[in-house]
């Protein structure tokens, strides 16, 4: 008698970045080709924090729902034994390998999945056992890869990818053609300074030149250490994620070259040419492989290069319209759920021994 296999996907929460692109956003896909899935994110989430005003009563109810936290997580531990392959984004609670080794001995069949270099630091001993331990390891990008090669042969590279059909372009004949141009960066509230902030001046004296607007997206209203520039803050939800396109009409992914910057898998990238606009990135990691120089974007290094990128794109609707539909193609075609899906499902019907 034919059966479906169950697939109990474990993440971080249900709403930050790598738990919905490294898992969430396949459910339905992977409910189509036949499984059974069942989602399990911390429960309260990784990122709670007590409400509470006074600071004892603040303390001991974080602790509480810390508490709660590991206890759910314990109980999906338990439960991974009746599952035919199981999902591990990243970690399962937090400090250490407690919850990691116990889910192992109950199902060997696990599929560990990361997408930054969390192993730096001192997590290290615990991505490196769970590499060493897991049934299959699912690395983001090529530099991420190197650390798991260490480790094991088990390993599949599955990049980030955006679901395509979600995001609404823009074309020339839309919004774009309405007001200053708008040159945006997205993301979290914590990658803010790393990134951005180091090009601030030479934006607000290319805006003196230029006219442009310059937009934030993120989770929390940031405070800009520069003077004099004209910017917007949109604050970051996941509807509006999808009609990016309608907020900024140049795409910037500034990152430094450090080891952890290089192990970023190009989200902001990804999403940014799913909405058709054009993109300028530093030539960091994958940012190399995802930019297609002078044809979806740009990569720029040095102040001068950033300002020549985007001069020209401020300079030429007909260059933006251009880069971003080459931009939107090769996302669908290289980097979206429709091409990885399959993969993905291959390798997690492999860890189960389930026929494809």
């Amino acid at each position: 008698m034919w059966t479906v296999p169950t697939l109990l996907g474990m993440t971080q929460s249900a709403f930050d970045p790598a738990s919905r692109v490294r898992f969430i956003q396949y459910i339905p896909g992977l409910k189509d080709a036949g499984w059974d899935v069942i989602h399990r994110p911390n429960v309260p989430d990784r990122q709670w924090l007590s409400p509470l005003r006074p600071r004892f009563l603040r303390a001991a109810h974080f602790r509480a729902g810390r508490v709660m936290m590991k206890s759910n997580r314990w109980r999906d531990v338990r439960n991974a034994a009746g599952a035919d392959a199981v999902f591990v984004n990243r970690d399962l609670a937090g400090g250490g390998l407690f919850f990691e080794k116990r889910l192992l001995k109950n199902n060997p069949r696990v599929v560990f999945d990361f997408d930054d270099a969390i192993y730096i630091g001192k997590n290290e001993r615990a991505i490196r056992w769970m590499c060493e331990h897991a049934a299959w390891v699912t690395p983001g990008n090529p530099f991420l890869s190197e650390f798991v090669r260490q480790h094991t042969d088990r390993f599949t590279i599955v990049p980030t990818v955006v679901d395509t059909e979600r995001y609404v372009t823009w074309t020339r004949d839309g919004n774009r053609d309405r007001g200053p141009v708008r040159i945006g960066w997205s993301g979290s509230d914590r990658s803010i300074q790393s990134t951005l902030f180091q090009h601030l001046e030479m934006l607000k004296n290319l805006q003196k030149k230029l006219n442009f607007e310059f937009v934030v997206v993120t989770n929390t209203e940031p405070h800009l250490p520069v003077s004099d520039f004209r910017w917007k803050f949109y604050p970051w939800n996941e509807a509006d994620e999808y009609r990016i396109g309608s907020i900024m009409d140049v795409g910037l992914m500034p990152l430094l070259d450090q080891e952890f910057q290089r192990g970023k898998c190009g989200l902001k990238l990804l999403q940014y040419m799913a909405a058709g606009i054009p993109t300028v990135a530093s030539p960091v990691g994958v940012n190399r492989e995802i930019t297609l120089e002078g044809k979806t974007g740009f990569l720029a290094s040095t102040e001068k290069e950033w300002e020549e990128a985007l001069a020209q794109l401020v300079q030429s609707v007909d260059l933006r319209a251009s880069m971003g539909c080459t931009g939107r193609k090769v996302c669908e075609e290289h980097w979206s759920i429709k091409r990885w899906l399959p993969e993905l499902n291959q390798i997690l019907r492999k860890v189960a021994h389930v026929d494809a």
